[in-house]
């Protein structure tokens, strides 16, 4: 059954005043439906705003939103960012050229690992959450994710890293070309958000990015995220 949030439920997982999540849902900025005169809000819905706000906004407040994810999520829910990484899922000389050929090769590394047991339904929930809008952003960066969970296609959360040399037209900024595409996926909800969170604040570390593009081999890329995940600590 999908997660719904009362406003004051909602409030209380963001850690944000009631008034401050009227404000975003009358302007739709957070989607929410009024039931009986009261907001409430779909988890999915609530999933799409954090995303927005964790890669859009600076470091204080991408950790206060983590931490807000880490306050409600179960035990069983927490996986450690070092937990997610594996040489067997980077890939330096990712061959796409097209956004369909990203998802279609992005996928297959993650098939090829042993990671995803089903890559044509994978990379048709990455094809739907693309047409939504594009996760690249303005940095040259895309981070795919399927909109849902999909735990049964997957044999635990894992994190994809593709470096593209010349780059691919995907929709962000980076003079309109992406070259660093992350490929997220999480067996629910909470673990996700607290992934993203912490890539995100990876992502924004002064220098990070261009020692990513500098990588030379598989291992020098996981230990970079490892080394810079930690550091946020």
């Amino acid at each position: 059954m999908q997660r719904i949030y009362t406003l004051e439920e909602l409030a209380r997982f963001l850690n944000r005043r009631p008034k401050d999540l009227i404000k975003l849902a009358e302007k739709d900025l957070l989607h929410g439906r009024k039931v009986q005169g009261n907001w409430t809000f779909a988890l999915p819905d609530v999933v799409l705003w954090m995303e927005r706000e964790l890669t859009q906004v600076d470091n204080d407040t991408k950790e206060r939103l983590e931490n807000a994810v880490a306050s409600v999520a179960e035990e069983h829910e927490d996986v450690e960012f070092r937990e997610l990484l594996s040489e067997q899922l980077v890939e330096l000389s990712f061959p796409a050229r097209t956004k369909a050929s990203v998802v279609a090769e992005i996928t297959k590394i993650a098939e090829t690992s042993g990671m995803l047991w089903d890559a044509d339904a994978m990379a048709k929930a990455l094809r739907e959450r693309e047409e939504m809008a594009s996760t690249a952003l303005e940095n040259g960066v895309a981070i795919l994710h399927p909109r849902r969970p999909q735990p049964d296609i997957i044999a635990q959360d894992f994190l994809v890293v593709a470096i593209a040399p010349c780059g691919v037209p995907f929709g962000g900024g980076h003079a309109n070309l992406t070259d660093l595409f992350f490929l997220l996926c999480c067996q629910s909800d909470a673990s996700y958000l607290r992934s993203l969170g912490r890539l995100a604040r990876v992502l924004n570390t002064p220098g990070f990015l261009d020692q990513l593009r500098e990588s030379t081999t598989p291992s020098e890329v996981v230990d970079l995220l490892a080394r810079t995940a930690d550091s946020l600590e």
